[in-house]
Formats: C-alpha cells, structure tokens, sequence
C-alpha cells in the first residue's frame, strides 16, 4: 500500500511540475527563436508545455497526432479534423517524439517549437466559458441556436464559416469558438 501511494504522489508531482498553458487566441509558431518568418499557427483550446522562456518567444511542447500524408497539421486525436497546430505544406516539421500509427495511419507526435511569448492562461475553463457565451450569444440571432452536440466535430468549422459574418464575433475570436464547438460535438473523442 506503502508503494502504491508514493507511486501515486510521485505521478502527481511530475504532472504538476508541468508547465501547462492554453491560449484563447491565434498564437504564431517559428522553427528557431530567433526567425521573424512565421512558420505555422497554433489554435486555441489545446494545452501545450512551456518548456523556456527567452525574451519574447517561448519554446513548447505540442502533443497530437499528424496523418502521415500531411504531416504540417498536427491534430487533437487520432479520428477526428480539430486542429492544434498548422503549417505550410513545405515546413520541415522536426518532431521530439514520434510513434507511428496502425496501418501508416495518425501518429502520435511531440513538437517543440518556438511561439510568441503571451500571457498564456493556466486552464482553459474560463476560455471555454467564453467561447460558449460568444456562441448562444450571436449564432441565435436569425435562426434557433444549435445544440453543440447537433453536429459532428469534422462538420462544426463549415457550419460555422458559413454562418461567421453575420454574426458579432470578432474575426480574432473565431477559431476559440469552432475549438469549442469541435470538442463539445456529439462525436467528440478525448485524447
């Protein structure tokens, strides 16, 4: 028993001395620390590891899955289109952490990669909050709101794009809210 609960407090440890953070915006990724070329984009909702700070740029950790065809997107799962990380298709993405999937299919990736430093938040409670407040509040207006779970997470982005400019949702604030509805769809897989 005596073993079991050190084991226990020792995971623990290791999970809190993590540096966890979200962002609830668009945050621009960059091969080195010191490019000013923009590489890629990382979308908000999706946990990532801060690993060093160094003036303005910070260096995380991404954690996902990449469709070994196109490995510029890194993905939330394995089985479905929710975005983490985006690239351009000629980016030369070199992963920390690779493990190949069944059948050449999804494999499970890390990617540390440098970001713009920003106040990141600890949790992303208060985001999805008010993604969820941006949503009832302006996508009810000219029809009945749909329910979350009305739509499959590959099906969400679409439907919202469609729908996007009549709403009063700021452009900088549509990808917080198509994360949310992509991870409250009916079909939504945790990682």
């Amino acid at each position: 028993m005596k073993k079991i609960f050190i084991s226990f407090a020792v995971l623990a440890t290791c999970l809190w001395a993590k540096n966890i953070a979200y962002t609830d915006e668009v945050v621009s990724l960059y091969l080195n620390k010191d490019d000013t070329k923009v590489a890629g984009r990382l979308l908000p909702t999706n946990p990532f590891e801060i690993l060093k700070t160094d003036k303005d740029k910070v260096l995380v950790k991404i954690d996902g899955y990449v469709n070994p065809k196109a490995p510029f997107v890194v993905y939330f799962n394995d089985t479905q289109r929710i975005i983490v990380a985006a690239f351009s298709k000629n980016t030369k993405l070199n992963f920390s952490q690779k493990i190949a999937g069944k059948d050449g299919k999804w494999d499970k990736v890390s990617l540390e990669i440098w970001a713009d430093k920003k106040e990141f938040l600890k949790d992303n409670k208060e985001m999805l909050k008010r993604a969820k407040d941006l949503f009832v509040n302006n996508c009810g207006i000219c029809h009945a709101l749909h329910k979350e779970k009305e739509f499959n997470a590959n099906a969400w982005p679409a439907i919202f794009r469609s729908m996007a400019d009549r709403t009063g949702i700021d452009k900088k604030d549509r990808w917080l809210v198509i994360e949310y509805l992509q991870k409250n769809a009916k079909d939504f897989k945790a990682k």
